[in-house]
């Protein structure tokens, strides 16, 4: 997508929200195919019976997926005004149970953060630094925060939790350091962006706290499962692949944000089975 098309989706979600909601929909039926091709791996890393979380949910892409393949499912998304369109959009669902949505950004604390709001919605950060650098006039809205740990703690259900999808614009270690405890009793399946245009040495902190866990990394490349010890961040992650405002990849351009950590048995197998290949990485070495 280019600037302009970039631009006009701004103006469409700000001006004429029905019929934003309205694309979103046909947008989240085609996104495996064109935006998305880890949507394609749920079914590999959403365990059958038990929840999942969809951590900066934005529009609802994974969400509308994952109510597909999760016994349950929670959307949090700080934006006021994207929860708002999530509670409207997946009525049906949230009316039956099946998802719920939690207007409140996670954290490794708890009480209020300032939540920075770029003309394009996607790119909300609590980070400053991750807002600021597209040059886009950025709203500040103050939210609610929460850690992971605590509102698990809440949790009337009780089940087991077995994936965790984090898109956060940076501030995804601070998600993980405020959810150890549920990761490392429930071991949930991971799949995270991490970017160092948001926060410089964002994998290097993560691996930091999932690699003693037990945890492995992956990302896919060219329909591959790749091994994190692959990912060269020169080559797979060049601020150069992406179009002018940031949102998204120049065709034919190659830019890795999505990391997948596993910590269970044959997850990894499952989901080569899915790519339909044998697990050998880039550089020819079984990931």
């Amino acid at each position: 997508m280019n600037t302009r098309l970039s631009d006009l989706k701004a103006a469409i979600e700000a001006r004429h929200p029905r019929l934003f909601r309205r694309l979103t929909w046909l947008r989240d039926r085609m996104a495996p195919y064109y935006a998305e091709p880890e949507l394609r791996l749920l079914p590999a890393l959403c365990a059958r019976g038990e929840a999942a979380y969809d951590i900066g949910a934005n529009s609802g892409i994974y969400t509308f997926w994952l109510c597909r393949v999760a016994a349950r499912v929670t959307a949090f998304e700080p934006n006021p005004k994207l929860a708002a369109l999530l509670k409207d959009k997946f009525g049906p669902l949230i009316a039956d149970g099946r998802l719920s949505v939690e207007g409140c950004a996670l954290s490794d604390g708890d009480g209020s953060i300032v939540l920075h709001v770029p003309q394009s919605s996607a790119l909300a950060s609590v980070e400053a630094g991750a807002v600021g650098a597209h040059g886009q006039a950025v709203d500040a809205v103050t939210v609610p925060r929460v850690t992971l740990d605590r509102f698990q703690a809440g949790r009337v259900d009780g089940g087991p939790v077995g994936f965790l999808k984090i898109d956060v614009e940076g501030h995804e270690a601070a998600v993980i350091g405020g959810g150890l405890g549920l990761i490392e009793r429930h071991r949930p399946n991971l799949l995270i962006e991490a970017e160092d245009r948001h926060n410089p040495g964002a994998l290097a902190k993560l691996r930091a706290m999932l690699d003693p866990l037990g945890y492995r990394g992956y990302f896919v490349l060219s329909g591959r499962l790749c091994d994190l010890d692959d990912f060269d961040p020169v080559r797979h992650q060049s601020r150069t692949a992406l179009n002018a405002a940031g949102t998204h990849r120049e065709k034919g351009r190659i830019y890795i944000n999505n990391f997948i950590f596993v910590a269970r048995d044959g997850v990894a197998d499952r989901l080569r089975a899915i790519l339909g290949e044998t697990g050998l990485g880039e550089t020819g070495r079984r990931a």
